[in-house]
């Protein structure tokens, strides 16, 4: 005889859907009425988390920018953001156009022959190879 294991999550979702029609019939007997629901001090003076800027790199793309001289800086986020056009689905006419500027703004086409400048003008900095190497592999 051989047994079938069942993974937990389908244990837990057949469970679940066991228990639905045993809570419909418990709320027809509950009589509605005003809910207050409890909230602590803490909740309403804790301020909202601050939204991320626009202009605000991710902290994976900040970390990989650190440090890093101007010119390999702003070659690193040209790479990460053309990873992530890259990566992009045109589904229609619309998205294709829009990918394809960003492409042409980005001046993505041109990043191999970027890449080698730098690693010319830099070719004595091991962490800013490092850096344009690791951006290269990196979307956003």
């Amino acid at each position: 005889m051989t047994l079938l294991r069942v993974p937990p999550v389908h244990r837990f979702v057949t469970a679940l859907l066991l228990m639905v029609p045993l809570a419909a019939c418990e709320q027809a007997a509950v009589v509605p009425g005003p809910v207050e629901t409890p909230v602590s001090p803490e909740a309403v003076a804790a301020p909202a988390p601050a939204p991320q800027a626009v202009d605000e790199d991710p902290p994976m793309l900040a970390a990989l920018r650190n440090g890093m001289p101007p010119d390999v800086s702003d070659f690193i986020r040209r790479a990460v953001v053309c990873n992530h056009w890259a990566g992009e689905e045109p589904y229609d006419d619309e998205r294709r156009a829009q990918i394809n500027l960003a492409v042409q703004t980005l001046r993505c086409r041109e990043l191999d022959a970027d890449q080698l400048a730098l690693a010319k003008q830099y070719h004595d900095n091991v962490d800013v190879l490092r850096r344009i190497q690791q951006s290269r592999r990196t979307p956003l």
